[in-house]
Order: structure tokens, then C-alpha cells, then sequence
């Protein structure tokens, strides 16, 4: 099992100088628990909802950037990672969520811990996209190994 069959692929990010009482109200409506912060197309931190708790009771009212807060350098995952190895990174980092990496180094998707809990529980199912892709796959084998060999042999009426 790969974790791109099971990353949400539809991530929300933010900019490292967004406000972060903003950052903490697009997770709160969102109901996540974890942003990602991109400059142009390259990840340069996280942040998780704890640190904004942590930074409203250290900062106020106080207009502070996500980039004064954030972890940067966070731990990722590539796509083509097993779970086995993202569910190894979150405990050994003791971290919440992984953002999951092309090989490019492109942000492509996000696995968390509860996804992980849903997966070994048999609560959640390869996503739409990585089963139609693993179906295509499944198909594209079987259509090679049950081709018919081409007759040989003399043409009728000889």
C-alpha cells in the first residue's frame, strides 16, 4: 500500500506571511488540523494547530507571520512511500501529519496520523484517484497476458 493511494490530494496551503489568527481560522472552518506554508511551488514549512494555541497565548492580538512560527524543514513523505515507512516517520518525529512530495519535490498531497488510524481500522479506502489508476493497471496486465496468439500455419484452401 502506497501512501499516495490514501494522501488527500486536494491540500489548502498558506504563504509564510500570512497572518496567523488567519491561519488558525482557515483550520478552524476547514476542520483540519494541519497547514502546510508554500513559497511558489516549494514547501518551506508547516504549521499544526497547536502552535497557533501556543502563539495566540505568547503573541495576543498581535499581526505575526506563520513564518515566525512555523517548523521549518518539516519531515515528508514521497508518494511513492509505503504507509509503512509514513506511519514510522510520525512516530519516530512524533509529529501529526506528513506532506507527501513528487519527485520534483512538488507538494502533491498530505497523510496524517488519523488517516493512518482509519486505514488500520479498515475505515478508509484507497482514494478515487489511485483506484482508478490501480484498476487501469490491474486491466492493461490482463489484457497482455490473455491476448491470443496469432495463428501460423498454412492459409486455408492448400
Amino acid at each position: 500500500m502506497r501512501v499516495s493511494q490514501y494522501m488527500s490530494r486536494s491540500v489548502l496551503t498558506i504563504a509564510p506571511q500570512t497572518e496567523f489568527h488567519r491561519a488558525f481560522d482557515l483550520m478552524h472552518s476547514r476542520r483540519i488540523h494541519h497547514l502546510p506554508v508554500v513559497e511558489g511551488d516549494r514547501l518551506v514549512g508547516i504549521i499544526a494547530e497547536r502552535d497557533l494555541l501556543l502563539a495566540a497565548a505568547n503573541f495576543g492580538s498581535a499581526e505575526v507571520p506563520v513564518d515566525e512560527i512555523m517548523r521549518n524543514a518539516p519531515v515528508c513523505v514521497a508518494d511513492g512511500a509505503q504507509l509503512r515507512q509514513a506511519a514510522r516517520l510520525l512516530v519516530d518525529n512524533h509529529i501529526g501529519c506528513l506532506p507527501v512530495l513528487s519527485k520534483r519535490k512538488v507538494l502533491v498531497g498530505i497523510i496524517t496520523e488519523t488517516d493512518i488510524f482509519k486505514i488500520t481500522a479498515g475505515m478508509l479506502h484507497a482514494r478515487p484517484a489511485a483506484r482508478t489508476a490501480a484498476k487501469k493497471a490491474a486491466s492493461q496486465a490482463k489484457r497482455k497476458t490473455t491476448r491470443k496468439p496469432a495463428k501460423r500455419g498454412v492459409p486455408k484452401g492448400k
